[in-house]
């Protein structure tokens, strides 16, 4: 393949550039795509930006996977706003607050609770943080530790489940990818393989089960803790904490009942199941259309069955509920145009030839070992700095697997380190969506959480870096994740000792 020399990088560099300065990753996106067409075009934005439309947005949007994709996204919006709305996501972290009398059990209680909300991260830091809020407060828990937990529990956990939105959306960047350099893998087993290579999103969930056992706190956060826990107060003098807007209210007299998300989960399990096995699994392998035909029939029966509980229950009227469900669909209308945009700015890439040409410069300077760790270091900075993890999936995807193919570097492990990066950002940078929900969630000072969870985001990220360097020479993924699990352990005992703090469990 033939590529256009430094002038093939312009279009990615301008795409993450921008989204650096502007905050905002459909402009950035739509500039890069923008300048490589008119790049193609002899440098005529005249010509440029019909054929921008014409030739690449339009190509990609009659795609028969690009416009399943998008109808998918669609409709986990919907039933994700039907769930959250009716008070069945609610109900569900309800019952992880019984039996709970002191600070370990309450953060296995919040860190359960987060995981078992793994459909939407919007959701996860709008309900958990809420129901929780006067138990740890009562426990004498910081609204730090409590904002950090929700936080922890959203983005870190969505990416590991292939039906989230999450998953999806990777999925979609990988396929476009495999497509393109004849990889015959499909997107659906490469994110399965890649799920324990996601060293960043694993390590985070197991640092919070970590500190609630051994009782250490370390830096801002350990002062926050120990302030809650002489003063009784959650919050530091001063502090300005966020809030929720209000939100859909409950008809008086109804309770949240798990049955409303209960259901609708199950039927996506059962859905999905049931397609696959009548296509043949696991007997025989399941094509791409057929999996992401069972994922959106089961969220849309999902989502069917809510709406029919929420009638039957008299959460809400026929009219309201669809109305909710529409809302969550626009809501997603972001992650469809994004996910246009990056599939154009893909086949811009290809046209101009930059994978070919970054392989090109990377062979005998670059060695394979280096390509995970350094896929990782540049995702974590471009989420960091655009708080965006979908950004980032669709600037670095398209770098991060023809280079692995090239250059000899194991492909499994840079397609998580390209997640693991993306959700760094996500997880804790001050401008991302869930970090400030997380806030909104935990009622607590925006500032605070982000400078008291950024350390232990950053001890996380140097335990995954070094992890994806020794991918290139341990084959065996879960002898990784025990060398994770110890490298965590080794550090918190560390830091807790010369730099923590611990404070007692239970109130007297």
């Amino acid at each position: 393949m033939e590529h256009m020399g430094f002038m093939s990088l312009l279009p990615p560099v301008v795409a993450i550039v921008l989204a650096v300065i502007s905050r905002n990753v459909l402009f950035s996106l739509f500039s890069g795509v923008f300048l490589g067409v008119t790049i193609l075009k002899g440098w005529n934005p005249i010509v440029g930006l019909p054929a921008l439309f014409k030739d690449f947005i339009f190509v990609q949007a009659a795609s028969g996977y690009n416009s399943s994709v998008i109808v998918l996204v669609l409709t986990i919006g919907g039933m994700v706003a039907l769930v959250t709305n009716s008070g069945g996501a609610a109900a569900l972290a309800q019952k992880a607050t019984r039996l709970i009398d002191s600070k370990t059990k309450a953060i296995f209680a919040v860190w359960l609770s987060g995981i078992a909300i793994w459909f939407s991260d919007f959701a996860n830091a709008t309900l958990v943080g809420p129901i929780f809020q006067p138990i740890t407060d009562k426990l004498r828990i910081s609204r730090e530790k409590l904002a950090w937990i929700v936080d922890t529990t959203s983005a870190p956990v969505c990416m590991l489940v292939p039906i989230a939105g999450f998953g999806v959306f990777a999925m979609s960047t990988i396929q476009k990818e495999f497509e393109l350099y004849g990889v015959s893998m499909s997107e659906w087993s490469a994110f399965i393989q890649a799920i324990p290579f996601q060293f960043y999103c694993i390590g985070s969930l197991l640092i919070i089960p970590l500190i609630a056992l051994l009782g250490w706190d370390f830096g801002p956060m350990a002062k926050a803790e120990e302030r809650t826990w002489r003063t009784g107060e959650p919050l530091r003098p001063g502090a300005e904490p966020l809030g929720l807007g209000a939100n859909f209210a409950l008809p008086e007299g109804s309770t949240p009942r798990l049955s409303l998300v209960l259901w609708p989960i199950a039927a996506i399990f059962v859905v999905f199941a049931a397609i696959l096995v009548a296509n043949g699994f696991p007997a025989e392998r399941v094509s791409g259309p057929v999996i992401r035909t069972g994922l959106t029939t089961g969220y849309f029966m999902a989502g069917m069955i809510c709406l029919a509980l929420m009638v039957r229950y008299r959460v809400a009227p026929v009219k309201k509920a669809f109305d909710m469900y529409v809302g969550g669909m626009k809501g997603n209308l972001f992650l469809a145009l994004v996910l246009l945009l990056a599939w154009s700015l893909s086949a811009v890439c290809k046209e101009m030839g930059t994978a070919t040409y970054l392989v090109q410069m990377a062979q005998g300077n670059i060695p394979a070992w280096s390509i995970a760790p350094l896929v990782f270091v540049t995702g974590a900075l471009i989420s960091l700095a655009t708080g965006t993890s979908y950004g980032t999936f669709a600037i670095l995807m398209p770098i991060a697997i023809p280079m692995a193919l090239n250059l000899g570097a194991p492909l499994i492990a840079c397609i998580g380190a390209v997640l693991s990066g993306g959700i760094f950002g996500d997880h804790c940078s001050p401008i991302s969506d869930t970090t400030l929900l997380s806030s909104m969630g935990a009622s607590c000072d925006h500032i605070d959480h982000v400078t008291t969870q950024l350390p232990y985001a950053v001890m996380v990220a140097l335990v995954t870096l070094a992890a994806y360097v020794l991918a290139s020479w341990i084959e065996n993924v879960f002898l990784l994740l025990g060398i994770v699990l110890v490298l965590l352990v080794f550090v918190l005992a560390v830091l807790g000792k010369f730099w923590g703090v611990k404070t007692p469990s239970h109130v007297a």
